[in-house]
């Protein structure tokens, strides 16, 4: 549904489909948008612009709400079965690309960020073209896959989030490489361990929670790996309370990037549909996290929830 309001009542998560006016604004000249950033909701209340046509079913309406989360499926079903395709073939390519450097990493190689960049680059593009649809296909993974296709949903979560939160576009690709590279050091553990189903023993659970310090000896192998990076790698198990690992370091000492880390990385964990697992759904998974006190910062929690909120589609 169209509909024309004035420009000082753009908010965050309206789908915009016309700015009335020629501007130099390049986000003013755009069509066809939608608002993920608080920066560019202000950019467009303070344009000055006579008015701006939004899409209540693509996006939240002059109420913060969608006027029919399901019209965006029925608006244009062949639109969103080709989005659909084209996120399953990203993801697909994307996984073939990083099963590749991990193999390569396996032998003894190291991690070439060179080789990281096609796959930083699919998922960007993908997230710009349609978040929610590729956020959803991103949730399907088999048994077999999971260790590539988290870190891929990892990557893209933080890329999504990083973007929310309006990071510069570097740090945004330095945190999607993190992503995909965070649980590099489970490499080094055996797989029979990592695909274990029961309940693990206390030397199976010590040998898995030395995966971040063993991704971080690998990475710090490789010259010019991004300090972000490194970061995200040993401490995205860590909690704001001092009782995470591998060592125990409270909220204060705790950079954004590894608490944003820490969120997508158990978001991603919970709400994946497996064949094996009963997935949690986006609202089952916030509350539980919300919930647990002392283990994620609770307002960048927050933040998160809004910024999943803002992007929301039908699952795919």
């Amino acid at each position: 549904m169209l509909k024309r309001i004035e420009a000082n009542q753009v908010r965050l998560g309206m789908f915009i489909e016309a700015v009335e006016g020629s501007w130099n604004d390049p986000l003013l000249g755009r069509h066809r948008f939608l608002v993920r950033r608080e920066s560019d909701a202000q950019r467009l209340r303070g344009s000055g612009a006579a008015g701006v046509v939004i899409n209540t079913a693509k996006g939240v309406d002059t109420n913060g709400l969608r006027s029919n989360v399901a019209a965006y499926a029925s608006e244009d079903p062949r639109a969103v079965e080709a989005q659909t395709k084209a996120a399953r073939e990203t993801i697909q390519k994307s996984a073939e690309q990083l099963e590749d450097v991990f193999s390569r990493v396996q032998g003894g190689a190291g991690v070439a960020l060179d080789d990281i960049a096609p796959v930083i680059s699919g998922l960007s593009t993908s997230l710009d073209d349609n978040p929610a649809i590729f956020l959803s296909v991103t949730r399907l993974k088999s048994k077999d896959e999971t260790t590539f296709l988290h870190s891929l949903s990892v990557s893209a979560l933080m890329i999504h989030f990083a973007r929310y939160l309006d990071f510069d576009e570097e740090t945004v690709r330095v945190l999607g490489i993190g992503g995909l590279l965070h649980d590099v050091g489970k490499l080094e553990i055996p797989q029979e361990i990592l695909s274990k189903e029961g309940k693990l023993d206390d030397e199976e659970m010590k040998l898995i929670r030395s995966h971040p310090e063993l991704g971080h000896a690998i990475l710090q192998r490789q010259a010019g790996m991004p300090e972000i990076v490194l970061d995200v790698c040993l401490n995205h198990h860590e909690r704001i309370d001092g009782r995470g690992y591998p060592n125990m370091l409270p909220g204060s000492k705790l950079s954004i990037y590894a608490r944003l880390a820490a969120i997508c990385d158990v978001y991603d964990a919970i709400t994946s549909i497996r064949p094996y697992k009963q997935p949690w759904s986006p609202a089952e998974a916030l509350k539980w996290m919300l919930g647990r006190e002392g283990h994620f910062d609770t307002k960048l929690l927050k933040r998160f929830a809004l910024c999943l909120s803002v992007s929301s589609a039908p699952k795919v």
